[in-house]
């Protein structure tokens, strides 16, 4: 196991346990203690208490600054990298499109119809990739569904999607795919300002606060966001439940056979595994204390949710995933003015993708000589590269 003096959470992959272990030795030696992102010195908090206390800070740790400096460029402006008044406001203008009738209409009758048309496409081979054939498409094609963006050209949705997650590495692809997508989203925003429908971006445009509404740049921005945020913590999500349950066959034999266990099952992969392992935080322009300890202005801090999540402090065998678990107080969806507004759809994803596989593929199994390779990995964004199944 690697010492947590050694690890660079921009660099390290840290597969499986190997992150549990070195945010459990940060955990133990204080509320909040110094580690390093791409070589840069950092603070990390992976501590329950103590993070559930950062992530309602808004004075110390400003949840706008790390979205501001680092999506806006490619996202647009949006209330993720907003604070006060204008935070509030246009919160206010893009919550209701993710809560509204459009979006219960096709949680009750589009995402098991959506779940089945993808199994389809692979069931009859019997073997097969779940993170290339469900996990990485599955959420990606809600949003484009809830959205009302066209069918025919969901693929490319899919392959913007992915690029704009890369906008350290490759940022002149990154703004291409955003291009693109604004592209094809622009007619679409035209023609439902004109000709509203069922669905989000029609939500999107008429929703009015004292009299505002969103502007059209506005409304490209909110939907850019929901793919990178949206997609891709449930794509990493659904992959770390569908390894808990598949790295020992007796639990995907226990959520066939009861379907009670699978809101079980997923509330504990919330706290277990959860996609975001470690969210890269900024302090506040002035210096100050984080419980009795000193934070220099412009400091990353880095918030070690899978860190608070299995704290003994709080939880029972936090090691174990555990189809008996209460529902207890896990920080996967943030608290605070920052908290993710898309968590009740990414539930209702979670358990409507395993209801689906259940009864298609009740058979799954994950062989033990795959099991290495199907570990969650990395740190801010974890999931399974590849879940290598078989079934009968």
């Amino acid at each position: 196991m690697r010492s947590a003096a050694d690890v660079d959470f921009g660099l390290d992959d840290l597969p499986g346990d190997e992150l549990h272990g070195v945010l459990a030795e940060f955990r133990s030696r204080g509320p909040i203690v110094p580690t390093r992102p791409y070589g840069m010195p950092a603070q990390i908090i992976a501590g329950h208490e103590g993070l559930a206390e950062a992530f309602r800070d808004d004075a110390r740790f400003p949840g706008h600054r790390t979205y501001e400096a680092g999506f806006e460029g490619v996202i647009g402006r949006t209330f993720i990298s907003m604070e006060g008044q204008d935070h509030l406001q246009f919160r206010k203008l893009a919550m209701p499109a993710l809560r509204s009738q459009a979006i219960e209409n096709y949680e009750r009758q589009g995402l098991a119809t959506l779940a089945h048309e993808l199994v389809d496409r692979f069931k009859h081979r019997g073997v097969g990739d779940l993170v290339g054939e469900f996990t990485a498409r599955f959420p990606y094609l809600v949003i484009t569904r809830v959205l009302g963006l066209p069918r025919e050209r969901e693929e490319e949705f899919h392959d913007w999607a992915l690029a704009m997650l890369g906008f350290q590495k490759d940022p002149e692809r990154v703004r291409r795919a955003s291009r693109a997508l604004t592209s094809l989203l622009a007619p679409v925003v035209r023609a439902r300002r004109e000709e509203p429908r069922d669905d989000v971006i029609s939500e999107l445009i008429h929703a009015e606060v004292n009299g505002r509404r969103l502007a059209d740049e506005e409304v490209h921005a909110h939907v850019r966001l929901l793919f990178p945020t949206g997609g891709e913590t449930t794509h990493g999500t659904m992959g770390n439940l569908l390894f808990a349950l598949l790295a020992d066959g007796r639990r995907w034999d226990r959520i066939v056979a009861d379907a009670e266990s699978r809101e079980a099952a997923v509330s504990d992969v919330l706290r277990w595994e959860s996609s975001i392992g470690v969210l890269p935080r900024m302090s506040s322009t002035e210096r100050c204390e984080f419980r009795g300890e000193p934070l220099l202005p412009d400091t990353i801090v880095l918030f070690g949710i899978a860190g608070a999540n299995r704290d003994p402090e709080i939880f029972s065998n936090p090691d174990e995933f555990s189809l008996e678990r209460r529902l207890e107080p896990t920080l996967t969806f943030g608290p605070g003015t920052k908290s993710c507004p898309g968590m009740h759809l990414a539930r209702k994803n979670l358990l409507v993708a395993l209801d689906v596989l259940a009864e298609r593929l009740p058979k799954l199994r994950l062989p033990a000589e795959s099991l290495e390779a199907a570990l969650p990995r990395r740190t801010v964004l974890r999931s399974p590269n590849c879940l290598p199944v078989r079934w009968s």
